[in-house]
């Protein structure tokens, strides 16, 4: 499941930049550890065979906001846990408990849900999936829970598609190189959490 060396020069040499850049903003973008056991209880949801199936899923995060935006507030009396006008941090139950949550959304509206959920190592949209590099939201979920290097091309496609090649390619051991990057990716309030800080660093490890 894990991602090798080689999945990284892959990506590195597509991508035109060195193997410590693409691994710095994979270690500070996604935190690691992207895939674990299905519990037998989300198992059991829809069965053997079904899209909750094992034996491993990536972690993702459901959020109620966006499927209240592209349910148009349909269900936000009915399902509150589910739909909400604005971010709730309390709505996340964590760790595979968001499964649960998707699978009763997808009840409601499947595509609405499978767009309204963030997924895998880089932890991209759904309603993201063509700058990930997939026709479909579904065919992004398909590849999502095959493997950590498809996260990682998939990573390296959203960060073309953003045009932020370029900040990727200035990376180095200096914070105020890694500002474009982090701003790009990560939002102005970027800096609050140190995510420049943070990628130089790694880059350091990797160099």
């Amino acid at each position: 499941m894990g991602l090798t060396e080689a999945d990284f020069q892959q990506v590195a040499a597509a991508l035109g930049c060195t193997v410590a850049q693409i691994r710095a903003v994979w270690e500070v973008e996604s935190g690691g550890g992207w895939f674990s056991d299905v519990r037998g209880d989300i198992l059991a949801l829809d069965g053997p065979g079904g899209f909750l199936d094992g034996p491993h899923l990536p972690k993702i995060l459901f959020e109620a906001h966006i499927f209240d935006r592209y349910t148009e507030g349909k269900y936000r009396a009915s399902h509150p846990n589910l739909s909400s006008a604005r971010w709730n941090r309390k709505l996340y139950v964590g760790g595979q408990g968001e499964y649960i949550r998707l699978w009763k959304a997808m009840a409601l509206d499947r595509k609405a849900a499978l767009l309204s959920a963030s997924v895998g190592g880089a932890q991209i949209m759904g309603f993201n999936h063509q700058a990930a590099g997939f026709p479909t939201v579904e065919a992004f979920w398909d590849a999502m829970k095959q493997s950590e290097a498809a996260h990682l091309k998939a990573f390296a496609a959203f960060i073309t598609s953003k045009k932020l090649v370029s900040a990727l390619r200035a990376i180095s051991n200096v914070a105020a190189a890694c500002m474009a990057f982090a701003k790009g990716y990560n939002g102005a309030g970027f800096a609050a959490n140190n995510y420049h800080v943070k990628i130089a660093a790694a880059h350091a490890k990797y160099s």
